[in-house]
């Protein structure tokens, strides 16, 4: 048994995407393993309590060896502990008895795209795409949807942004709201040269999270860039300025695009600004502003929801479903 090592640095967003594999892979006892998995990255004194849980999965798989759910559990603990060859190794085992194991092969996969092992990661979930593809329930099946999500992600590293459109529509088509598949999505649409779609896509991702995720608002820079489209650059470089901790600098960008085309952006920007430097008042007002043009604009709904404003509540109540139409209508 190797030595358990320290999790490496990885950015929240992909830590918590990866532990969402992790949890579709533990279908039982997944509340379960999210709890260790977090007070392992916030250590106690004395073991871990992933390190308990990994002790006591190996246990389960030394009494039972041709249990292949305790080799799963056991293959995801090494995982979240940052143990990826030990978890490839276990994940393996199971696939040895079972090949077309879907909870293996998704794990496995997600352990490979850590140690940057492309082309088997793209095989596994290549795998469990062709066994769940027509399966009953493919149409709401969130293996798949990771899978499908991972191969146009994959496709996307290796420079196959033609190729990776397609994975990320099938994966949107089951899980609309998925912003991270929205995103990668986008970003492929303006790798490809359709930077319209793209910045609808990656439009639909802010709108699930609209601060703290950099990535999407830096894509469409590039988006604004090629439409030639000078107010739009200005407002998603607004947006990264206040993704990486610059208000000042986002607020006045925000603010020469209220006259123009950009308003609406440019004033649930500001909101967002004034809610960052806790100038609830302020945001308030901005997105009084949105929904004096736009009654129904579900971000401003949302961002009074989250102030507190009781106005909000009845119209995001209606504006519920528009927005998760909007939504899944990058399909």
């Amino acid at each position: 048994m190797l030595a358990p090592r320290q999790l490496p640095a990885v950015p929240d967003r992909l830590l918590n995407r990866i532990l969402v594999g992790l949890l579709l892979v533990l279908v039982i006892g997944g509340p379960a393993f999210a709890a260790f998995y977090w007070f392992d990255r916030h250590p106690a004194a004395g073991p871990t309590l992933a390190d308990r849980q990994i002790a006591a999965a190996e246990a389960a798989v030394r009494a039972q060896p041709n249990d292949l759910a305790a080799r799963n559990t056991l293959a995801a603990a090494y995982v979240s502990a940052g143990r990826y060859d030990d978890g490839i190794a276990q994940f393996g085992e199971v696939l040895k008895s079972e090949p077309a194991n879907r909870a293996a092969l998704l794990g496995r996969g997600l352990a490979e795209l850590q140690v940057d092992r492309l082309d088997p990661a793209r095989a596994d979930f290549q795998k469990l795409v062709d066994a769940a593809a027509t399966g009953e329930m493919a149409a709401t099946d969130p293996q798949l949807e990771q899978a499908y999500y991972e191969l146009g992600a994959i496709a996307l590293r290796q420079n196959r942004a033609a190729a990776a459109v397609p994975l990320l529509e099938s994966a949107l088509k089951i899980d609309g709201a998925d912003a991270d598949a929205l995103f990668t999505y986008g970003s492929a649409l303006i790798a490809t040269g359709d930077a319209a779609e793209g910045l609808t896509a990656l439009r639909q991702a802010v709108a699930f999270v609209p601060t703290g995720w950099c990535d999407p608002y830096a894509r469409m820079v590039d988006g604004y860039t090629a439409l030639g489209q000078p107010d739009g650059v200005t407002y998603a470089g607004a947006m990264v300025a206040l993704c990486q901790g610059r208000p000042a600098e986002a607020s006045g960008k925000l603010h020469s695009l209220e006259a123009g085309p950009f308003a609406v952006d440019a004033w649930l920007g500001l909101a967002l600004v004034s809610a960052a430097q806790a100038d609830p008042a302020a945001a308030t007002a901005y997105y009084e502003k949105v929904l004096a043009k736009d009654p129904k604009n579900p971000s401003a709904l949302i961002g009074l929801s989250q102030l507190g404003g009781p106005a909000a509540h009845a119209g995001l109540q209606s504006a519920a479903p528009a927005a998760s139409a909007a939504a899944g209508g990058s399909n």
